[in-house]
């Protein structure tokens, strides 16, 4: 890592340097704790969702007890469509702090291990945990919130017989709102993990980290995340976008209801496609959150070296052992803007390498030319300079100055 602020592809090369030079650990963190909450979750919300259509269609056939299940169908709905989502989330956030345990040491020129990133993370596990809590009941609250506003919302426009264009708007803005809300409190808090397994902070002292080194820095790091998921998205898209076709045209198009004769076969079909469907789709999530993990990470040491001046501790440990932990927590430096970066071999403007070169000359009025600063008169000889050549004698008819020059 380059002992300078970071740009974009300093981040995202590091990201894979990081992933390549330790690839086996770091992908064995990430099936645990992604790659078999991503499986269990999509194996779980493909039958579930057979189930929920199975009790759908028995509410409504008229054997009665339709409240009954239209409830218990909107709860399985709840659940498969928000809960697994939200668990697999939960666990490729915890993913980030070993993650980022590792970019630091790779930061350091050390290659930690399996067993040495569990070491490391001695005593900065809960903290974590903790933090993946606080996140479900903030996640809670908001649900509460939205679901509440919805009702109130809901409830005005059906007292005011406001027509179906109204439901619609308001549906659309109250989505759209929280979204910003969501999307703007996730990028605030967006350092907070990384900074519990580099720093060592509590739990609310980490977040009110995140919320610091974020200031001032709000849309850049927005603006890399998005980038950064969008790449990783369509790769996923496109490494499992054959299996889910084949899954859907067996599952949907021969025997979308389970009612053939030929459903045991086709059912079995269904399974493989969707079960290698799932493992190539978890291996691609696993290599992308542990990319993502690192992006994270790189952002926040970058947020770190502008604030806090870093790169001078990570620079004084690796020559001379001091401080013994540069990711120590430590007070914001005020320091002055880093230069402008330039190329190999490109000169600055000459009006950047001569300071005085901006500065006009004063003149009085009536007063000669002045010369730059350091420049001679053409006519005054260097010491040591020989004369000039005497001048050719005028022609006939020409006639010298009084002062003696041509």
């Amino acid at each position: 890592m380059p002992l300078r602020p970071l740009g974009f592809g300093d981040v995202l090369g590091g990201a894979f340097t990081v992933f390549r030079r330790n690839a086996r650990v770091l992908l064995l963190w990430s099936v645990l704790l992604s790659g078999v909450l991503g499986l269990l979750s999509t194996l779980i919300s493909t039958f579930g969702q057979q189930a929920l259509q199975s009790r759908m269609m028995t509410a409504f056939d008229g054997s009665g007890g339709g409240d009954t299940i239209v409830a218990g169908s909107v709860t399985l709905w709840i659940l498969l469509t928000i809960g697994l989502p939200f668990l697999a989330y939960l666990g490729r956030g915890f993913l980030v702090a070993p993650v980022a345990a590792d970019t630091g040491q790779r930061v350091l020129g050390r290659r930690a291990t399996f067993r040495g990133l569990w070491a490391l993370l001695a005593g900065r596990r809960w903290p974590v945990v903790g933090w993946m809590f606080v996140q479900i009941g903030a996640g809670l609250v908001v649900g509460i919130i939205v679901a509440v506003v919805f009702v109130g919302f809901f409830a005005a426009l059906g007292a005011g017989d406001a027509g179906a264009g109204w439901f619609v708007l308001a549906v659309f803005v109250m989505v759209l709102g929280f979204g910003v809300v969501l999307t703007w409190l996730g990028i605030r808090f967006a350092f907070t993990v990384p900074t519990i397994a580099l720093e060592g902070r509590p739990v609310f002292a980490a977040a009110a980290q995140s919320w610091r080194l974020t200031r001032g820095a709000f849309w850049r790091t927005f603006g890399i995340l998005l980038l950064v998921q969008v790449m990783f998205g369509v790769a996923a898209s496109i490494a499992t976008a054959p299996l889910t076709i084949g899954a859907v045209l067996v599952g949907g198009v021969f025997d979308p209801l389970g009612q053939t004769d030929a459903s045991s076969g086709i059912g079995a079909g269904a399974l493989v496609l969707i079960v290698i469907g799932s493992l190539l789709a978890i291996a691609v999530q696993c290599v992308t959150d542990v990319l993502s993990a690192a992006v994270v990470t790189f952002l926040t040491v970058d947020r770190r070296i502008r604030t806090e001046a870093l790169d001078q501790r990570i620079a004084s440990h690796l020559d001379t052992g001091q401080p013994a932990d540069p990711f120590a927590p430590s007070a914001p430096v005020a320091r002055p803007p880093w230069p402008p970066q330039q190329w190999a071999g490109q000169q600055q403007p000459w009006a950047q390498q001569q300071p005085w070169a901006q500065q006009q000359p004063q003149q009085w009025p009536g007063q000669p030319p002045q010369a730059w600063p350091g420049q001679q008169q053409a006519q005054q000889p260097w010491p040591g300079q020989q004369q000039p050549w005497p001048q050719h004698p005028p022609q006939q008819g020409q006639h010298r100055p009084p002062d003696g020059t041509a």
